[in-house]
């Protein structure tokens, strides 16, 4: 099972709505996947938290109100129960001399009668679940319509976030590739110094800009020319072929690469949904609460929540950049000096003097070297004299 359904099967996980077969699988892939371990948990604190609430206190005169629209309506069903068992009773009742077609056709809207016989007897059920209601004392009643309307409050966002996920895989194949499109060119151009207005011109006939250059000189004085181009992702391809052309010079070398980002740009467009259905319903949740602690816990998850929203936010903003624009580098350079074969008598004398001034800094070094070698022996050697001299 893939790891984008998984994640739309944990909030189900939690409501253990899940078939023996996908809790197994999902069980397994929460050992090797901690994404998933950290949005279960998430869930499994939101769905803690929210069973945690405080109960709505019941208006008064909530009670008699529903059971006397409960009632109400009952009576209704009995009646249209009733008319119907009349009307196919006075279908029976017809004289002998109907056409057999219509007898056929009687026939028939009784067979569809009892098959849909099932559907009227839960409804004859519900009257005897009414009358089971009036025997409760009010207290049950009050925590019953409590815990239903938290029941509400807590599975209707969730139904919505699962209906949003899968609405966004359903539309996997409808959604456009994202394609990143990158170019690196290195040209060789003789005329260098006029290629900067020449570049400016054609990268704004193709609506494009350079949004960064700069320019220097190597060891050997040649001119290197290098530019950042942006330019809209359906004219990168005619001006990559424009700058590889020889009226911009020698094309020494091209790289040219696409990135496919369209899986990871829809899964920030389901995270996004999810995120902000689950702030709205934070917000709902934060305007109910009514204790101090139930409000900054709420407004932490808001706070987490709306961090995570921005990271998202960025760098989705971040990839449409980069699809709707692609990125050329393009570098001009000097062609290198041509040097002669043999150098002059100068330049030989020039090598010696260099090489002799080379070994005249190589022997003072080792002279500085051997310099506190020589003292320490110079010195041993006066000890040694001055000693000998008095035992003499």
């Amino acid at each position: 099972m893939k790891h984008e359904k998984i994640k739309e099967l944990l909030p189900l996980y939690i409501d253990s709505g899940l078939t023996a077969e996908e809790k197994e699988a999902v069980k397994k892939h929460l050992k090797d996947c901690s994404e998933c371990k950290k949005a279960l948990q998430e869930y499994q604190q939101n769905y803690n938290f929210i069973s945690n609430l405080a109960e709505l206190a019941v208006p008064e005169g909530f009670k008699e109100s529903i059971l006397k629209k409960a009632g109400e309506e009952m009576k209704e069903k009995d009646n249209r129960q009733v008319s119907l068992f009349e009307k196919i009773k006075g279908s029976f009742s017809l004289p002998i001399r109907i056409p057999a077609g219509v007898l056929g056709l009687a026939a028939l809207v009784l067979v569809v009668f009892i098959s849909t016989l099932p559907g009227l007897l839960n409804n004859g059920n519900n009257m005897t679940d009414y009358n089971l209601l009036k025997k409760d004392n009010l207290n049950n009643q009050v925590q019953y319509f409590s815990y239903s309307a938290s029941d509400m409050n807590y599975s209707a966002p969730e139904s919505n976030m699962r209906m949003a996920s899968l609405a966004a895989k359903e539309n996997t194949v409808a959604i456009e590739q994202k394609i990143i499109k990158r170019a690196n060119l290195v040209i060789e151009k003789i005329n260098i110094d006029e290629v900067n207005e020449i570049l400016i011109n054609l990268v704004e006939s193709h609506k494009g800009y350079i949004s960064n250059s700069r320019n220097w000189l190597n060891s050997n004085k040649q001119k290197h020319f290098w530019f950042e181009i942006r330019v809209p992702a359906d004219n990168f391809g005619l001006l990559v072929e424009r700058l590889s052309s020889k009226e911009f010079g020698q094309l020494i070398s091209s790289n040219i690469s696409s990135q496919d980002v369209t899986e990871e740009y829809m899964d920030l467009e389901t995270r996004l949904k999810n995120l902000l259905a689950q702030e709205e319903r934070y917000r709902n949740l934060l305007d109910m609460a009514t204790e101090v602690e139930e409000i900054l816990k709420i407004e932490n998850e808001l706070n987490r929540i709306r961090t995570e929203v921005e990271i998202l936010q960025g760098r989705k903003n971040y990839l449409d950049n980069q699809i709707s624009y692609s990125t050329i580098t393009v570098e001009f350079r000097q062609p290198e000096p041509i040097s002669s074969g043999t150098p002059g008598i100068i330049r030989a004398l020039r090598n010696a003097v260099s090489q002799m001034i080379e070994q005249v800094y190589r022997i003072i070094i080792f002279i500085g070297t051997l310099i506190p070698y020589l003292i320490l022996i110079l010195i041993l050697y006066l000890f040694y004299r001055s000693r000998k001299r008095r035992v003499e």
